[in-house]
């Protein structure tokens, strides 16, 4: 990797320093592990693991130094082919809040691309801000969280369920791909605080090892414990759990009995919150520790390619449903909160602190643009209805709304999609272009007048790209709203 140039000068006189970040050496070891001595309260891991880590042929092991002095490391593991895993990003604690995080962080995710991978994720404590911020500027999307638990390990009992065969995988993993732990942990098992795919493959590995528990030990099956042993500590780890509470806590009961007879003190688990975590814990783990997991994946789950990007749809989705969102929100809020509440009153608490007001945004955009047009009031109607369908039906206010000098601009995709142009008489509409052929040549509007984009034309769909539409009268809307609906089409469908 080359090396990477970091200033951290904040103010005059400080001088500059360099970062460099490359592939950890065994000469690193010393100053890296004083290091983790003052991070996570003197019980990092690093200790455990740092030595196989180095030796890995897989991933890479990456060394942050500062003027020559290792100050930072982050880990990258290869769990399968194209499955990458972070972890260990450390930077030493007196160097936050000066950037260098970020600078580690990106140089990991340029080494992590070299492999290929299908996916890239990692896994941080819910608490830990610092690391979900970084995470979440740089493309991770949340998709799993879990709870932490341990459990003192039994030495005496049967188990009560039955260690699964090789004949039950197929019943198996139609099971696990139909719970509710493999849809709420995003498809992941949970091994400490490394989270694996749950695949077939897998699946199939850990019958072979032994590490899957059934209920009932004969008929239907009904419930599913899968455990394993983690890379850094060995401990015990209860990776999935479901099906009927009670059968769960007797099967993580069973898991505590198996790490007992491995010899280990306690056994820990990493399952989601709710239902689960509880049947778990009557199953006999606790839950002093008061730590979730959240992990985090690159890139928007189910985003199609070259679309909007997955936050600008939903945004734009919510907002055009935000009355709808608000009172099924209240309803929600009135069933479950304590005491007598009034629904006006937990309706104006979802308004104020949960849905965006985007009444209040489009009101503000209605004054700006319509207090110069004094008396009249047609063309004030058609421009303020136009400004609603816009940013409330098609969900283009917010950010995606900009109100200056008698103009109102509307972006999607980053791009200008519409833009009013208001005159005394008139509201001169412009649509696209930048977004594909969508207007046929031919296309007839009853406005006052329309220009076709000649710039625009694509000979091969003999359609245009963007036009300008005058309007003037309320009979004009419902065109101009046509138009639109055209231009929103065309833009969600082009490439981002």
């Amino acid at each position: 990797m080359a090396p990477r140039k970091h200033s951290s000068s904040r103010g005059a006189g400080r001088p500059r320093e360099r970062l460099l970040i490359r592939r950890a050496r065994p000469e690193d070891r010393d100053a890296i592990l004083a290091m983790s001595e003052k991070i996570w309260g003197g019980v990092d891991y690093l200790p455990l693991i740092w030595d196989r880590w180095l030796a890995d042929p897989d991933g890479a092991l990456l060394t942050a130094t500062l003027d020559g002095r290792p100050v930072g490391m982050s880990k990258i593991t290869l769990l399968a082919p194209g499955e990458v895993w972070l972890e260990g990003l450390r930077l030493h604690p007196e160097l936050q809040g000066r950037g260098l995080s970020s600078n580690i962080n990106r140089a990991t995710l340029r080494e992590a691309m070299k492999l290929n991978p299908k996916t890239v994720r990692f896994s941080t404590a819910v608490i830990n801000t610092a690391s979900r911020h970084l995470a979440e500027r740089t493309g991770f999307w949340q998709i799993a969280r879990t709870r932490w638990m341990w459990g003192r390990a039994r030495t005496r009992g049967v188990l009560g369920g039955r260690v699964a065969t090789p004949d039950d995988l197929a019943n198996v993993w139609g099971f696990a791909k139909g719970s509710e732990c493999y849809e709420r942990t995003g498809g992941l098992l949970c091994v400490g605080w490394k989270f694996p795919a749950l695949t077939r493959h897998r699946l199939k590995d850990l019958i072979e090892r032994g590490s899957l528990l059934l209920y009932p030990a004969r008929g239907k099956l009904r419930t599913v414990a899968m455990y394993d042993v983690s890379s850094i500590d060995r401990d015990v780890c209860l990776a999935f759990a479901d099906g009927r509470d009670e059968e769960i806590g007797i099967l993580a009961r069973d898991i505590l009995r198996i790490a007992g007879r491995l010899g280990k003190k306690d056994a820990s688990a990493m399952i989601p919150a709710g239902r689960l975590a509880e049947a778990v814990y009557e199953g006999g783990f606790d839950s002093m520790h008061p730590f979730t997991a959240v992990v985090y994946e690159l890139g928007a789950r189910g985003a199609r390619a070259g679309g909007e990007p997955l936050d600008s749809a939903l945004w734009r989705t919510l907002r055009a449903n935000e009355g709808e969102a608000a009172e099924l929100l209240t309803d929600l809020l009135l069933d479950r909160a304590p005491g007598n509440q009034a629904r006006e009153n937990v309706r104006d608490f979802v308004v104020r602190n949960v849905v965006p007001e985007t009444e209040r945004e489009i009101a503000g955009a209605i004054q700006a643009l319509t207090d110069p047009l004094g008396s009249a009031y047609e063309l004030r109607d058609t421009l303020r209805a136009l400004i609603e369908y816009l940013a409330r039906d098609k969900g283009l206010a917010g950010p995606s709304m900009k109100v200056t000098d008698g103009r109102a601009a509307f972006h999607l995709k980053g791009r200008r999609v519409a833009l009013m142009a208001v005159g005394r008489k008139t509201v001169r509409l412009t649509l696209g272009p930048g977004f594909g052929g969508c207007f046929p040549k031919g296309l007839a509007l009853r406005v006052d007048r329309t220009s076709f984009d000649e710039t625009s034309f694509d000979p091969a769909t003999g359609k245009y790209g963007g036009m300008t539409l005058w309007l003037s009268k309320g009979s004009h809307l419902a065109p101009a709203r046509r138009a639109v609906d055209m231009i929103v089409r065309s833009a969600e469908r082009a490439p981002a």
